[in-house]
């Protein structure tokens, strides 16, 4: 009867305190790990704002970590097969998208992993409206980025200014900031409130430059943090470490406009906005489309709300007036008064000795109890931990055997068994990785095809056993004889298919020249003078992996073709 009453009101509580949707999934795509303090305050933003509509086992989070997998097809080929097959099973009733990488990132994959379902981005700095002109599905806010307003509070805070430098980088949101910076400058030199400041952009440098340049700036300067992911070597930014190094380099002021990230970690300030309040609008948004709102009754938000926010010890440090400040700004780490110190403790002193008082009065009265369960609560928790223990060695042997047996599977479907390379299963899943990457990047991307010359003789006259030493050893070679960053594998029989990422035609025809020569040396058991014919052809705008294929076989038969023993460009 008990039991009874109680799951009535527990569903009581349920349909009283969640609405008809309660039980919708709902997914959250970041760009950035949790650690990015932004990331963490957006997420925290969107899970407070479905707390009362969601069930909270009905939110998935996922963190993309593109700032340190900036433009990695690779990885994004990878990540499109672990949202695939995750969510075949816990299928999203609608995807909300935290920040650049993730909107992107829907709207390349999004009808290929949740067709038809509701989108709602946030975070988007450089939002193009044309973007989502045939994609009825997708709302949200775009976040926007307050260059201009930044601007003219610098030169509000700094009158005598004769530069402000704007820091980005050369990928992603850097890139996109950099770029809208580059459109906003003619306009700056024209602005009637611009009293003769001069803008300049600084995007291609190492780290260490960029802590000497800075150390150097005359006091007329200030500088204005766009977006930075990775410098010019590929070594990560990070606003917890790199911009407190940055700040204590810097003798001029810097100016930023995501207070979350830089508030307390070197920045005097800026116009600056809320991840915390961006995550929670979007998430109400989401809320509305479930309740049943229509999405086109929803158009996006053009831009997020900045506000003017400060650092009290960066504004102590380069002296400037607080009287120059916008009325409604707000200061972070000001001093507080010593009884405000002491309210906070004495009220926590009081509240731990009345938990103490209370806690006592609870033993002492529960002390004899205690003492009579306690061997029987002993002899259980032995007989619990033996029964887990047996049970947890025979898990982990069975998990042992799962594992291996999957590892084994996964190797031999993507594995040639006698050269121990890649296989033609492995090629279809990578190449068309690399030429995707280089339809973004317009970066140069070669594919060869070599096959051994008169390889059915080598069969015929030394048996197959011969034949498959010459495989293993032009294998070898080849793995050893190739770029760090150039891929091989197995094509089939005797026919192998070379990936050559970033290399010029100079360097694709040397490499398979010099693979060409290095084989001639090879001698197995008896067997001299091996040659190859290798056909080779460059990446095309909009190529696709049967296209850039064939013309590398045709390549091939026209090297056979042509007496053998050859590289031919096709």
């Amino acid at each position: 009867m008990l039991n009874r009453y109680t799951a009535i009101f527990i569903l009581g509580y349920w349909l009283c305190h969640y609405p008809a949707y309660a039980f919708s999934n709902v997914l959250l795509l970041n760009s950035y790990h949790p650690q990015y303090s932004w990331t963490a305050e957006l997420t925290r933003g969107v899970q407070q704002a479905l707390a009362t509509d969601i069930a909270p086992n009905n939110l998935y989070v996922e963190f993309m970590d593109e700032r340190r997998f900036v433009d990695d097809p690779i990885y994004y080929q990878k990540l499109i097969e672990l949202l695939h097959y995750k969510y075949q099973q816990y299928k999203p009733d609608i995807v909300i998208t935290g920040d650049d990488a993730a909107y992107y990132f829907m709207l390349e994959y999004g009808e290929q992993l949740f067709p038809g379902i509701p989108i709602v981005f946030c975070g988007v700095n450089v939002f193009n409206p044309q973007s989502i002109t045939n994609r009825k599905n997708i709302t949200g806010i775009a976040e926007g980025m307050e260059i201009m307003g930044n601007l003219e509070l610098i030169i509000q805070l700094q009158p005598d200014l004769k530069k402000i430098i704007m820091l980005g980088d050369t990928t992603g949101l850097g890139l996109r900031m950099v770029n809208t910076a580059k459109k906003i400058r003619p306009f700056w030199q024209k602005n009637p409130r611009n009293p003769g400041v001069e803008l300049e952009i600084w995007d291609n440098f190492s780290l260490d430059e960029l802590y000497q340049q800075v150390n150097e700036l005359p006091s007329d300067t200030a500088i204005l943090m766009l977006a930075i992911h990775k410098d010019r070597l590929g070594q990560y930014f990070s606003f917890e470490k790199q911009l407190p190094e940055l700040s204590k380099y810097s003798k001029v002021p810097i100016y930023g406009m995501w207070g979350a990230l830089m508030i307390g970690h070197g920045v005097v300030g800026g116009m600056m906005n809320d991840p915390y309040e961006h995550g929670f609008n979007a998430a109400k948004m989401a809320s509305s489309i479930l309740s049943g709102t229509p999405i086109s009754q929803l158009p996006v938000k053009n831009s997020a709300h900045y506000r003017p926010q400060f650092d009290h010890v960066q504004l102590q440090r380069f002296g400037l007036e607080k009287g120059l400040l916008p009325q409604n700004s707000v200061i972070f780490n000001q001093p507080i008064s010593f009884y405000q110190q002491n309210k906070i403790l004495i009220n926590a002193v009081i509240l731990v000795l009345l938990f103490l008082l209370l806690l006592i009065i609870v033993m002492v009265r529960n002390i004899r109890r205690r003492i009579t369960v306690e061997n029987e609560l002993k002899q259980f928790a032995q007989q619990l931990e033996d029964t887990v223990q047996s049970r947890t060695l025979e898990l982990e042997q069975r998990n042992s055997e799962l594992r291996s047996i999957s590892k084994s599977m996964k190797k031999l479907a993507h594995t040639d068994t006698l050269t121990n390379l890649k296989n033609r299963r492995a090629a279809s899943k990578d190449i068309p990785a690399y030429l995707k990457h280089c339809n973004i990047t317009f970066k140069p991307f070669f594919l060869a095809i070599l096959d051994i010359d008169h390889f059915k003789k080598i069969n015929d006259n030394f048996g197959h056993q011969a034949g498959d030493s010459v495989l293993k050893a032009l294998a070898e070679l080849l793995k050893t004889s190739l770029r760090p960053g150039d891929r091989v594998y197995r094509w089939g029989g005797e026919e192998f298919i070379i990936a050559l990422p970033e290399a010029s035609l100079i360097e694709a025809t040397t490499i398979c020249q010099r693979l060409s020569t290095n084989i001639s040396k090879i001698s197995v058991v008896g067997i001299d003078n091996i040659t190859v014919s290798i056909g080779v052809t460059e990446f095309i705008k909009h190529d696709d992996y049967d296209d850039i294929v064939q013309r590398a076989d045709d390549a091939l038969y026209q090297a056979k073709n042509s007496g053998r023993n050859q590289v031919t460009i096709g």
